[in-house]
């Protein structure tokens, strides 16, 4: 191993890490206000592990490396072949260069994103309920007779994905359809909120709101995500007020299509279940750790593209504000994150349908209302495995399966024609 990662080598792919340490505890940067992408040494040790490593382990790699993914063994069969037996000194430094340049790069993206001046900088709707940190906003209060909808985002991320940017809005393009766009603002728990279940954010949250947007009339519904899991709950225990229910990228059959996953969480609730005691919250660094998970590598491979971007380019603060939105989370109550690890990823409740909601069985079989169920085709967060049953429990279910993925299909540029035109279109008809 010493003689093919020599000193000359090295040197390199030291100074590449030193700089790495030094973008980590940043004492030649200025203080910059933006944290991702978060958590920050998650992502810089994996940078640090995959390129700057590679010189390292490739002499085990030639042999065989377990665990290989099948689509490459072809090609790294070719490359051994080409290379043959032996050191090969030539192709061992066009590695480590290889290895430097990617994990400079990488660096150079996360310094360009967190000093650009980019800031999603509209006016916000207005506040028109609120209990503890929990607000609701209209996003048509010029027409409050126009037919509302309530949108429910998830408890872990701020609605703000569905308001990106003045150009790219979910919820304006709802209100410019003629509908009356209010929706739930979890913001961080409070002190009302510290102990917070799912049942109490349902029955101390969301049926007060029911309650004061409808004033006993039926309304339009719709959940992003883990939103939709809430407004499910909702809708189980408040059908007659009820209209429509629209249900985007929701997961239900935890267990699919991994049914080894089960015992994955249960374990790792169990891990966390100190930080949780001790805590009680699961903080935001760890949950972005946990759905780095879905997508090992994205950070890297999204970091290093954005480095040849233009910084002033609409690419650049779309990408920006994507990102300060993923990495502005919002840190989940202890038994909230109980009952997401345990009880619906560890034991699958909802998919066995066993799940209850202020002791009601929230069972989408029973939801008579008619329903919009968009499962994207590309999502790793929530996999079309896991949503896709939910357009076969739901008596009255229209399935729409765009090919993007789970916050493309909010996000990307192809969204308002692929899930928003069709989903308003669904929304209209019921409203």
């Amino acid at each position: 191993m010493a003689r093919t990662f020599s000193a000359k080598t090295a040197r390199p792919v030291a100074q590449a890490a030193q700089r790495l340490a030094q973008l980590a505890m940043g004492p030649d940067q200025p203080l910059l206000p933006r944290q991702g992408p978060r958590p920050l040494g998650m992502h810089l040790t994996g940078a640090l592990s995959l390129w700057l490593g590679l010189p390292i382990v490739w002499p085990s790699l030639k042999k065989n490396w377990p665990g290989l993914s099948p689509e490459l063994a072809p090609r790294l069969e070719k490359l051994r072949t080409q290379l043959g037996p032996g050191q090969n000194p030539e192709f061992h430094r066009a590695l480590t260069a290889a290895a430097v340049a990617r994990a400079r790069l990488f660096i150079s993206g996360i310094q360009s994103y967190r000093q650009n001046k980019a800031r999603r900088n509209m006016l916000q709707a207005p506040v028109i309920w609120q209990a503890g940190t929990t607000r609701v906003r209209d996003y048509n209060p010029a027409n409050p007779g126009a037919p509302s909808i309530l949108v429910i985002p998830s408890l872990i991320n701020r609605f703000d994905i569905l308001d990106l940017d003045r150009n790219h809005s979910f919820l304006r393009a709802l209100a410019e359809r003629g509908l009356r766009p209010v929706v739930v603002d979890w913001d961080i728990p409070g002190d009302d909120e510290k102990n917070f279940s799912l049942t109490d954010y349902a029955s101390k949250r969301l049926v007060p709101v029911l309650d004061f947007i409808t004033n006993g009339a039926p309304l339009l519904l719709l959940g992003y995500c883990m939103g939709g899991n809430l407004a499910l709950a909702l809708a189980a225990l408040r059908p007659h007020q009820i209209r429509a229910l629209a249900l985007l990228a929701t997961p239900w059959d935890f267990h699919q299509p991994d049914a080894t996953i089960g015992p994955q969480f249960l374990a790792l609730a169990a891990n966390l279940e100190p930080y949780l005691e001790s805590l009680g919250y699961l903080p935001v660094d760890i949950i972005q750790s946990l759905f780095a998970g879905f997508q090992p590598g994205q950070v890297m491979s999204k970091f290093t593209d954005f480095a040849g971007l233009d910084p002033a380019s609409l690419e650049a603060r779309h990408f920006v504000l994507l990102e300060d939105w993923l990495n502005d989370g919002v840190p989940l109550t202890a038994p909230v994150a109980r009952e997401c690890l345990r009880d619906w990823y560890g034991e699958n409740l909802p998919g066995k349908r066993t799940w209850h909601i202020e002791g009601k069985l929230v069972d989408p079989r029973i939801l008579t209302m008619p329903a919009y169920v968009t499962v994207p085709g590309k999502d790793r967060i929530v996999p079309p495995e896991s949503a896709l049953p939910l357009a076969k429990l739901l008596p009255r279910a229209s399935l729409h399966e765009p090919m993007t993925g789970h916050v493309g299909m909010i996000a990307s540029p192809k969204a308002p024609q692929q899930v928003w035109t069709p989903l308003m279109a669904w929304l209209e008809k019921h409203k």
